[in-house]
């Protein structure tokens, strides 16, 4: 499993809820994220080396990045 370097919870250009996320180059991590969560539902900022990903799919970050759930949670007692 990855560890993500930064996890916020933020809307895409649409304003669609979910997370900026952000983790070490992985070419297999990538793979699988791209595997896993449909194109409609990510997108990937290049500019800023930063994707954003659909709530709906917190359920695979978890499954991806061994720390997704403990960055989620810090999230939710910020706000």
């Amino acid at each position: 499993m990855a560890n993500l370097t930064q996890c916020t919870k933020g809307g895409n250009e649409a304003g669609r809820p979910g997370w900026n996320i952000k983790f070490e180059y992985d070419q297999e991590t990538v793979e699988t994220l791209k595997r896993s969560v449909p194109h409609t539902e990510r997108s990937y900022f290049p500019f800023m080396k930063s994707w954003w990903v659909s709530e709906e799919y917190a359920g695979v970050l978890s499954k991806i990045f061994s720390n997704f759930d403990s960055l989620a949670y810090l999230q939710g007692t910020l706000f």
